[in-house]
Order: structure tokens, then sequence, then C-alpha cells
């Protein structure tokens, strides 16, 4: 499984509502062609570096689409895509939309496996 995080602002001027409700709705339909199997957008609350008794608040991009991915290579399939004549569309208006993009990128966490004789 992997999961992919969008980090972003919307630009001055583009309707956060009426945007983040189409990139929604055109990223649901598109990545389920190519593997994902759950998509969610949060919106950033508030959050601090350190420890709780000693912290700092930090400001962070106000939305995160989350996307997860039945693995690297149907994530990377829907990224061609994005990037052929095809997905132009769609990425000409989502990264014209936006601003402070960042992409983050998991994949589940497995501990190490002992080897016995057994």
């Amino acid at each position: 499984m992997l999961r992919v995080i969008h980090a972003y602002h919307v630009k001055p001027g583009i309707d956060e509502e009426a945007f983040v409700e189409w990139l929604d709705s055109q990223l649901d339909e598109v990545t389920r062609r190519f593997g994902c199997v759950g998509r969610k957008t949060w919106v950033f609350l508030d959050g601090f570096e350190g420890t709780y008794d000693r912290h700092k608040d930090i400001r962070r991009p106000r939305y995160l689409n989350e996307a997860f991915w039945v693995g690297e290579e149907a994530a990377n399939n829907f990224r061609q895509w994005l990037l052929s004549p095809e997905g132009e569309p769609l990425r000409r208006r989502w990264f014209d939309s936006i601003t402070d993009h960042t992409v983050l990128r998991y994949v589940d966490y497995e501990p190490a496996r002992v080897v016995t004789d057994d």
C-alpha cells in the first residue's frame, strides 16, 4: 500500500470551496482507473514542533489531499497519465489554482522478520 499526500494552499482569488470540490470530483473519477483505493481531503487545523510541554506553533499548507494506492506502480502510472496530453487539462487547472505544493509518499511499515531454523 502506498500513501500519497499533496499539501497545498489555494491561490488568492480562487473560490476555495468550489476548487476543492472540483479537484476531489476529478481525482475520484480518474485515480480509481489507476488503482487508487481511497481518497480524502483534509483541512489543516493546527500543529506544533517540539514536545507537548515545550512547543512552537507551526504553519502548514491549508489542504492535504490524501490518496491510498495499491502500490507504487499504480501511483506512478497515474503520474505519467497526468503528464500526458490527456491529463494536461486536469493538471493545468489543478496547478494553476494552487501554491506551496508539496508531495509526500509513504509505504506501509513492515518490521524486519526474524529468520529462524524452524
